[in-house]
Formats: C-alpha cells, sequence, structure tokens
C-alpha cells in the first residue's frame, strides 16, 4: 500500500514526475492523431485500495486550445490554437492568473501566466469504441481555479466510469470577465473560452476514442454556474448532451453582476492599474498594453473596493447579461423555456455555506464549531440578504423565518445552524431550486440531488461543517477509494463514492443516471409535482420536496415583500 500511495503522490502533485509515469508501467506513450497533428500523452497508474479497480490510464496534457489570450487578444473572445506536426502533451499547462489562495484539496500550484488556455484528456485504456465523454469545469468563484489539480484529479472518474474525462482552464479574475457593457468588451471571456473548448472536444474527441455525440458537461460551485449559463447560451447547444450542476444556479446572487455595475468595477480598475481613461476604447487600448497580468489579480478585489468606497467580496468580476452569450436575464430565459436540451442532474449540499462561516469568520476553529450569538446572526445575515434585496423589512423577515424560536435572545442560544441555513438558502440551495422547477418545466429530464453525507474527511478539514461546500466533489473524484496517510474515509464512503461516480458517467453515457432499472439505489426523476431527489449519503435513500417551503418562500414571497416596500417608498416620497 505505501508504494500505491507514493505512486499517486508522485504522479499528481508535481508534472516532473508524469513524465516518468509511462515508464514505470514500462509500455510505449500513447499517442493521438488529430487533424493538426499527433499529440504523444503519459500513462497512469489508477491504484486505488481495491485492486479490482485498479486501471490504467492514459493522459494527454496541456493541450492548448487557443492562441494566448495577451496584448491585442487581451479581454477578447477567444482564437482557436493552430498548429501542426507533433506535441508533447505530458505535463500540465500553465494556470491562468490568480491570487494565492491555500485551501486544502482545492489549492492550485503550477506556473500562473496569461498564457492558459490548455486542456487535459484522460482516458481509461480498453475503453469502450466511442467512449462518452465529461467535460469538467472548475469552481473558485470566477477568480480562482484550473482544470486538473493535483490533489483531485479526474483519473478515478476515467477508471471506475469507463469514460473519458477532460479537463480545461479558462481565463479569471478581471482577466475573464471584466465588461465595459458595450461592444468593445463585452465581457464573458472565460464562458466563452469554456465554448471553445467544448468545440475543440467536438471536433477532436474521437481521435482519443471518444463519441462527439455523447458529451457531459459538470461543474461545481462557479464551475455549475457556468454549466448552467451555457444551458441558457444559443451559442452553446448542441455542444453537449447533458449536464450536471453541484452547488449552482443560473440566479445564485453571486454568478453574475448587473452590467451597469460591471462597467463602473472596469473603469475603477482601470483606474488603479494606470489606464484613468473615458472612454471604452481607450480604457481597452490602455489595458492590453499593461505588461504585468499580476497587476490585475492584485487589485481586482480589496483594493477595488476601497476604490470604490463598498463592501469588500471576492467576486468582483463574474458573468454578466451581456445580449449575446447570454441574451437575456437568466429568469426570463426561464420563464421563456429558452433552455438548451440536455439530461440535467442538479443538487447541493446540506450544509453549503458552512465552509464560508468557517473561512472568512471563524478561521481558528478547526476541531470545535463556534458559538454564534443573537447579534452575530443578525449582522451576517443582513449582510447576505443585502444581494437580494437592500430594504430592511426584507432582512427582518427572512431573519425571524430561520430565527431559532425556542430560545430566542437567551444569551446561551446558538444560531449557527440557523446562520449556515439562511446563507446556503439564499446563495446556493434555492436559487438551485428555481433552476430545478424551471429546466423540468422545459421538458428537460431532470434527477435532483442533495448530499446530507457529512464526510470523514471534509474539504475544509474541520470536523463541525457538516456536508459543505466542496465535499461533493470528494466523492464523484473518488478520493475515498484512494489510501492515504494525509485522509480518511470508511468503507461506507468508498461505496458511496462508487455510486456517485456511477451515477455521473452513468448520465454522461445514457441520460439516465440509474445503473439498472429497478435496483435499490434507483434515482427517480424530478417533477414540479412529485419533487423527488436523491440524498447523497451511503443509504442513497429517496425523499421528496427538499427544502420546498424555505425556496417558495425566498423564491416567490421575498421578491414580492420587496417590491412592496420599494412601492410603499416611492409612494412616501413623491407626498
Amino acid at each position: 500500500m505505501a508504494i500505491r500511495q507514493a505512486h499517486w503522490r508522485c504522479v499528481f502533485y508535481l508534472t516532473l514526475p508524469l513524465v516518468l509515469a509511462s515508464n514505470l508501467i514500462g509500455d510505449d506513450p500513447p499517442v493521438a492523431t488529430t487533424s493538426q497533428g499527433r499529440i504523444i500523452g503519459t500513462r497512469l497508474e489508477f491504484s486505488p485500495t481495491d485492486p479490482k479497480l485498479r486501471r490504467s490510464v492514459d493522459a494527454y496534457l496541456g493541450i492548448p486550445y487557443a492562441e494566448a489570450p495577451v496584448g491585442p487578444l487581451r479581454f477578447k473572445p477567444p482564437v482557436a490554437k493552430s498548429w501542426s506536426g507533433e506535441l508533447q502533451a505530458t505535463k500540465l499547462g500553465n494556470r491562468c492568473p490568480q491570487p494565492p489562495f491555500n485551501f486544502g484539496f482545492t489549492t492550485v500550484r503550477g506556473t500562473f501566466n496569461e498564457n492558459c488556455l490548455f486542456l487535459d484528456v484522460f482516458v481509461p485504456q480498453h475503453a469502450p469504441a466511442k467512449a462518452a465523454v465529461l467535460v469538467f469545469l472548475h469552481g473558485g468563484a470566477f477568480f480562482l481555479g484550473a482544470g486538473t489539480i493535483e490533489r483531485t484529479p479526474p483519473t478515478p472518474i476515467a477508471a471506475v466510469g469507463d469514460v473519458i474525462v477532460v479537463t480545461l482552464n479558462y481565463r479569471l479574475g478581471a482577466l475573464g470577465f471584466l465588461s465595459t457593457d458595450d461592444d468593445v468588451i463585452p465581457g464573458n471571456m472565460g464562458l466563452l473560452d469554456q465554448r471553445l473548448a467544448l468545440e475543440w472536444v467536438r471536433d477532436n474527441i474521437e481521435a482519443f476514442g471518444g463519441d462527439p455525440e455523447r458529451v457531459a458537461i459538470f461543474g461545481e460551485s462557479a464551475g455549475a454556474a457556468s454549466v448552467s449559463f451555457h444551458m441558457l447560451s444559443p451559442g452553446s447547444a448542441g455542444l453537449f448532451h447533458a449536464a450536471i450542476m453541484e452547488s449552482g444556479a443560473p440566479t445564485v446572487p453571486w454568478a453574475t453582476v448587473r452590467a451597469d455595475e460591471a462597467r463602473r468595477r472596469a473603469f475603477a480598475l482601470g483606474k488603479l492599474v494606470g489606464c484613468k481613461r473615458e472612454t471604452s476604447g481607450e480604457l481597452l487600448a490602455c489595458l492590453q498594453k499593461v505588461k504585468d497580468f499580476n497587476t490585475f489579480v492584485e487589485n481586482q478585489h480589496k483594493k477595488l473596493h476601497q476604490e470604490l468606497n463598498e463592501s469588500y467580496i471576492l467576486t468582483s468580476f463574474v458573468p454578466v447579461v451581456d445580449g449575446k452569450f447570454l441574451p437575456r436575464d437568466p429568469i426570463d430565459l426561464y420563464e421563456e423555456g429558452a433552455i438548451n436540451d440536455a439530461a440535467v442532474i442538479i443538487g447541493g449540499n446540506a450544509d453549503e455555506r458552512m465552509l464560508q462561516v468557517m473561512a472568512s469568520i471563524y478561521r481558528d476553529h478547526t476541531d470545535r464549531a463556534p458559538f454564534v450569538d443573537s447579534a452575530s446572526y443578525d449582522a451576517l445575515t443582513r449582510g447576505t440578504v443585502s444581494q437580494i434585496s437592500a430594504e430592511p423589512i426584507v432582512a427582518e423577515a427572512i431573519k425571524l423565518m430561520y430565527r431559532n424560536a425556542s430560545c430566542a435572545d437567551a444569551p446561551d442560544c446558538d444560531y449557527l445552524q440557523a446562520l449556515s441555513q439562511v446563507l446556503g438558502d439564499i446563495t446556493y440551495l434555492c436559487p438551485i431550486d428555481r433552476a430545478t422547477r424551471a429546466f423540468a418545466k422545459a421538458g428537460l429530464t431532470v434527477y435532483q440531488y442533495h448530499m446530507t453525507h457529512a464526510p470523514t474527511t471534509s474539504m475544509t478539514g474541520t470536523k463541525w461543517t457538516g456536508a459543505t461546500h466542496l465535499d461533493d466533489l470528494l466523492f464523484v473524484f473518488g478520493l475515498p477509494l484512494i489510501s492515504s496517510d494525509e485522509y480518511s474515509f470508511t468503507a461506507d464512503e468508498a461505496r458511496m463514492s462508487l455510486q456517485v461516480i456511477k451515477y455521473w458517467t452513468n448520465l454522461a453515457k445514457t441520460g439516465n443516471p440509474n445503473l439498472t432499472e429497478g435496483e435499490e439505489a434507483d434515482w427517480p426523476v424530478f417533477s414540479p409535482q412529485e419533487l423527488a431527489y436523491k440524498d447523497l449519503s451511503p443509504a442513497m435513500l429517496n425523499g421528496r420536496a427538499i427544502k420546498a417551503k424555505e425556496c417558495l418562500m425566498l423564491n416567490e414571497f421575498i421578491p414580492k415583500l420587496a417590491q412592496i416596500a420599494v412601492d410603499a417608498k416611492r409612494c412616501r416620497e413623491s407626498s
């Protein structure tokens, strides 16, 4: 077992040993012949605890799918990469510029550079002819992340699920999502990067043994929001037949920004980087001449919000409704049924916001849960509610909805769970509920999940955060299948991970996550009448109407209450 552990670490922690993996196995390196030329990969060994699952996987790493978005291509749509001859694809490509962020399993290592539009292809040996394909869109709040992260490689998905997995980088932060709200810099460059990568998959995946007619896209958090935007974008139609959204949806409050606000942020950032200009054209010309890309990374968060004299938020540069990639507001597209056809898996985790509660507020609490008193609950709730309405009565109503009435304002009343639920429902679960219903109403086949299982080893490294944001990735990417000194999982969690991988990969293969019709783990289709969902846990039980009451309030009643408050204010002002 020690050899297997060391091998897994050496293969994925650094890029250099990836070159050596084929020598360790003793085979000739794999080759894929595309229309542009030969791509030389490397052979990896997936060595799980269960030897029956052991399998070799051919990896083609660092394949450029777009020209470097620098100089005149900065803040412009991506341009397909032109090359010919032979490509050595044996090490990961550059990562897109982002701030340093050390956060456990999701920490991105490597070289950061604007020349970062690379993808990786993982092909299980002896895969079936015309294998199904899963394309992963990574999360990270649109300013962090990479397609392949060393500690959560997609090798287990490919090996266990018998599918081809493609991962990709896309532009992040200001470089990926700055917008001047006009044709000069419309924005959404990162989403256009993703689309170009999907077009690359359509045009090239047959060379790797894949079926371009059986492509599923999946993502978590900002990656899930990205998947949902492709569901609504006419230009992405036909590039995939199935879509999986983990903890993200088009209407999560952090995934888009108003176009006028995006423009304000663009010009404020320009001022900070030495490009104070009056027009969009002048701003673009100056921004394209900024020599050091780190100048954008260093100024796009805290310094930007200081310049704008507003509260600090991480998601300064995110997608916008540009009239092109996103033709209209997602809610309008929902109501029109203007949704691309695909089989869907969508859901979230029971304690989504415990991760943010821990990471941004209670960093010193790793083994012991913090105590949240009434005053802290009120203050922290107010900040999140302001993302959906600035009206005081809305904040008061939402606080009362989740307040622990059994102990009210008693000094020993702990509001930690109430805080987690209200923040999670507003920023994840109820937007997901809205998307689930909209997809089903449009006639799509939808499978909803809700993960309640708190893993033995959490993405956060804490013991009290429950089933929090990111924890689903542990099971999707098969970490419980691998023995390690760094983390531990139970045998039940290993079986759960196998089941989740099979659900995800079966959707790519057939449009249906179920393994065999009628078996105990059967996952029912969601409908607005039945509201069926799968509880992701070792037991894999089915349930009904998860968060139905809370989401009815937040999605239906609260917007009406906010409008009543706005109308009342206008009446008072006019009189």
